[in-house]
């Protein structure tokens, strides 16, 4: 059977056409290939920043955790430093108490205020050493910073001191400076009150006050306060100086008392 010859050059003129396009394709492969990776590049560079941004991003995390670990620790460790302070000042003022006891001439006995009496509050404290502890009454009280006061009341494991400031308090003094004595008494505002002094004498705000030591009660030479006015009672013979007492009695934790 004889093929057509119209069918064979059909037949020769397809494959002519698909030996050329097949021919193209190999020629512009990597036209093609170069024209898809611009395509894509805009796509590429976005991923990679955010590979990178994710990179960053990681460490700056866990360093954020371990912060967070740190301030927890320098949190913990000011806490303990605060709760440490109130020993280290204790320990402070201890010292300085039994330092300042070497150097008194008399034996005293070490005590701790533990309050204020609730009727007199501002004039006279409770300690926590008594008649067990060898505290007597009409003893004096001192601090490293000068005098506080005298006993009062005593119980078996806690006593009672009556402050100078107590307008029932009555100490002989002297000024440091001009030697001149008179009476110190008790003021309700928390300061003190040297009475009896000569006209004639010498007496200026800033002179220190001293204990004269005229009586068994108070002994000789401890620092009571210093002047800070100096008057004159109307119709008196005699002149007054208010004293500050060297002793802040509102901060006051550990007291001598002289056995």
């Amino acid at each position: 059977m004889r093929i057509p010859r119209k069918r064979i050059l059909k037949y020769l003129i397809i494959f002519s056409i698909l030996t050329l396009v097949v021919a193209a394709s190999k020629n512009h492969a990597p036209l093609i290939r170069i024209r898809s990776i611009e395509l894509s590049a805009p796509s590429l560079r976005s991923f990679n920043k955010t590979v990178s941004a994710v990179k960053r991003i990681i460490p700056f995390a866990s360093l954020r955790d371990e912060n967070a670990l740190l301030r927890n620790e320098i949190d913990l460790l000011k806490r303990k430093l605060e709760e440490a302070k109130p020993v280290y000042e204790e320990n402070r003022r201890l010292k300085e108490l039994l330092n300042y006891a070497k150097t008194l001439a008399y034996t005293t006995i070490p005590a701790q205020v533990i309050g204020r009496d609730p009727t007199n509050w501002s004039n006279s404290l409770i300690i926590d050493k008594g008649l067990m502890h060898g505290i007597r009454p009409n003893r004096a009280v001192l601090s490293p910073k000068g005098l506080v006061g005298r006993i009062i009341e005593i119980g078996k494991y806690s006593s009672k001191i009556l402050l100078i400031t107590d307008p029932g308090s009555k100490v002989g003094v002297t000024l440091q400076k001009s030697g001149q004595g008179g009476i110190l008494i008790g003021r309700p505002d928390g300061k003190c009150k040297m009475i009896y002094i000569a006209l004639d004498s010498e007496a200026y705000p800033g002179d220190k006050v001293m204990t004269a030591g005229l009586s068994s009660i108070f002994p000789k030479g401890v620092l009571v306060g210093e002047v800070t006015d100096v008057g004159k009672e109307p119709g008196r013979l005699y002149k007054y100086a208010v004293i500050k007492p060297a002793q802040d009695f509102s901060r006051l934790e550990e007291v001598l008392c002289i056995r």
